[in-house]
């Protein structure tokens, strides 16, 4: 009986700990996207913590652009270590019938990476960009 008690009072403790050592970390994005001279309205959005291994990724947030091709997206997940965050882009912009969406992937730099609630500099700001042109981490997805 003693040894079972001790034994569950053991993995408790180390749950806490396991649970205190996970950091609360997370990014925070804004821009704007045309598609040619018009804005890309109704373009999704997301930002995602991508892992390898057996953890899966961490979706920290997701929407769509506004009739201005505006977005802000801010979310945070809990890691041992850094998180490493992309913006992902689904559009159709420039695709003709092209079936499925083009997926364009930016990465987030580690600096913007900010603890729960972010400061105005932890804001990244991608500006103003045209989708129309092809991206270096570009790829299909239907």
């Amino acid at each position: 009986m003693f040894t079972g008690c001790f034994i569950s009072l053991i993995l408790s403790f180390a749950f806490v700990i396991d649970v205190d050592a996970m950091r609360k970390q997370g990014v925070a994005v804004r821009g704007q996207f045309l598609c040619g001279s018009a804005p890309a309205n109704q373009t999704k959005v997301r930002i995602v913590d991508t892992d390898t291994g057996p953890d899966p990724d961490d979706v920290l947030d997701e929407n769509t652009t506004d009739s201005d091709g505006k977005f802000e997206l801010n979310g945070s997940t809990r890691e041992l270590t850094d998180i490493d965050p992309v913006l992902y882009v689904w559009t159709d912009c420039n695709d003709g019938l092209t079936p499925c969406q083009r997926k364009i992937t930016f990465k987030i730099p580690k600096k913007f990476i900010h603890s729960g609630v972010p400061k105005p500099e932890q804001w990244i700001d991608i500006g103003v960009l045209n989708l129309q042109g092809y991206f270096e981490e570009e790829e299909r997805e239907c």
